[in-house]
Formats: C-alpha cells, sequence, structure tokens
C-alpha cells in the first residue's frame, strides 16, 4: 500500500481539523478527496505528505512511518503541489522547474545530464518547452500552474499530491492536465483534491469524501458520487446521473 491511515488525527491552533482517520489507498491509480471548504482536504493532502506531525495516530507510505522518514528521502518518494504557490521574482520557468531535482542532486555539484533531460521531459509533458526561458511572473495563470505542475514532474517522486491543481485552468489547458493525470495514474500514485465533481468522475480511480474532518465516503469514484454519499458530504442533495459509458455527471439539485 502506498498509504495506509490508522486512527489520524490532527489539531491546528487548538483546533481539531482531522478526527481518527481510518483508510488505506492502494498502489497506482488516481484518488481525489473532496468535500466542502473547511473540511479538512488540505490538512490531510500535508499530512500525507508528511508536513503535518500527527498529534495521535500514523501515516504509513510503503510501511513506513511517514514522520520517521528523512525529508530529503520523503521528498524522493512523495511531491507536493500546494495551492497558489509562489515563484521568487525573476526566476525563469526552466529554472523553476529545476527545483524539482533539488531531492536527487549531490551536495555543492551542479545538475548532471539525467536531470536536465528530466527538467525538458517535465517541460514538454506540461506545453512548455517554448516559453522555458520565459520569467515566471510573466506568465498567464494556466501558464504558471502548468509551470508549477512540471515542477513537481520534475522530481520524479512515485507519489504526486496535487491541492486543486485546475484552478486557473481554461477549458482546453483543464481536458489537456485531465489527459496528462490520467497518464501519470498509469504508472504513479496521484492524489488530488478536487471542487469540480463531474471532471473528478472522469479522472480519479477512487473518491474519499471528508466532512468536518470526518472521513464520510470512500471507494470506487461511481460509488461514492452516487446521492447518498455526497448529501452527508455536503449537507445537500444531488442530482445525479449516468452517461452511457457509466460515469456520473453530477450537479447540485434544483440547478
Amino acid at each position: 500500500m502506498p498509504f495506509d491511515i490508522r486512527t489520524l488525527t490532527i489539531s491546528l491552533g487548538g483546533a481539531r481539523i482531522l478526527h481518527g482517520l481510518d483508510f488505506s489507498l492502494p498502489k497506482g491509480g488516481i484518488t481525489g478527496i473532496i468535500g466542502a471548504n473547511g473540511s479538512g482536504k488540505t490538512t490531510l493532502l500535508r499530512a500525507l505528505a508528511g508536513l503535518l506531525p500527527p498529534e495521535s495516530g500514523q501515516v504509513l507510505h510503503d510501511s513506513e512511518e511517514i514522520a520517521r522518514m528523512p525529508a530529503r528521502l520523503r521528498a524522493r518518494r512523495i511531491a507536493m503541489l500546494p495551492q497558489s504557490a509562489q515563484a521568487p521574482p525573476g526566476l525563469s520557468v526552466r529554472q523553476l522547474v529545476a527545483r524539482g531535482r533539488t531531492p536527487w542532486l549531490r551536495p555543492f555539484l551542479p545538475m548532471t545530464p539525467a536531470d536536465r533531460a528530466a527538467v525538458g521531459r517535465a517541460l514538454q509533458a506540461v506545453g512548455l518547452s517554448d516559453l522555458a526561458d520565459r520569467q515566471v511572473d510573466s506568465l498567464s495563470g494556466g501558464q504558471r500552474q502548468r509551470a508549477w505542475i512540471a515542477l513537481v514532474l520534475a522530481q520524479e517522486s512515485g507519489t504526486i499530491l496535487l491541492d486543486e491543481p485546475l484552478n486557473f485552468l481554461d477549458l482546453p489547458h483543464q481536458a489537456e492536465l485531465v489527459a496528462l493525470l490520467k497518464r501519470l495514474g498509469e504508472s504513479r500514485n496521484v492524489i488530488m483534491i478536487l471542487h469540480d465533481l463531474t471532471i473528478a468522475a472522469r479522472v480519479c480511480d477512487r473518491m474519499l469524501a471528508l466532512r468536518n474532518g470526518r472521513l464520510t465516503a470512500f471507494g470506487p469514484t461511481a460509488q461514492v458520487l452516487a446521492q447518498d454519499p455526497l448529501r452527508e458530504t455536503f449537507g445537500i442533495a444531488f442530482d445525479c446521473t449516468a452517461l452511457p459509458d457509466g460515469r456520473p455527471v453530477v450537479l447540485p439539485a434544483g440547478l
């Protein structure tokens, strides 16, 4: 199992955010995390990345406890892209993406040809090879988002954590990114927070739903994106219909 979560409880600023979560994620594929604002989605993602120590319970990755794992080793295994990441002024796209190689660099030595090749592959994967020498702060919002995703890809970790990766992307680039994520899910573990449930239905193999820091549903996507689990998760009714291929289309009732 890439992740085994055992009675995970986390508090921030004296307030309990996650309440005794228990679940295991199988190796490979894409897991979506859904829930209303304030439900604990980002806190959970940060705990999976090893950025938040549990108040109690454990987060295991490939049977090793994240809290005991050296930061360098953890970064080689797990890459995370937070919301609204900010690049230092004057940084080029290539320089930003090259930061994804940091866990693999030897101290005081420059990047190797293999490192530069990994950066090139990441830029090509997100369609930014032609803009590699542009400054990040000169790009559109969607282009910046793709540059950050390229950084995560250049890290070449087996597990990728993404916090709302489709933010700022127009429809064509959303479609491109969804296709890229599907390809990544064939060889890596991708775990991401999503708000668009219909897009989640198309990209996720399984879903995890939270409400007030508690697990309300976990399982195959079609099982979670159903009326009863969604009502329990969001507190409102949903209309759930299925396309001919069986994938659900999900909208709040009454729209």
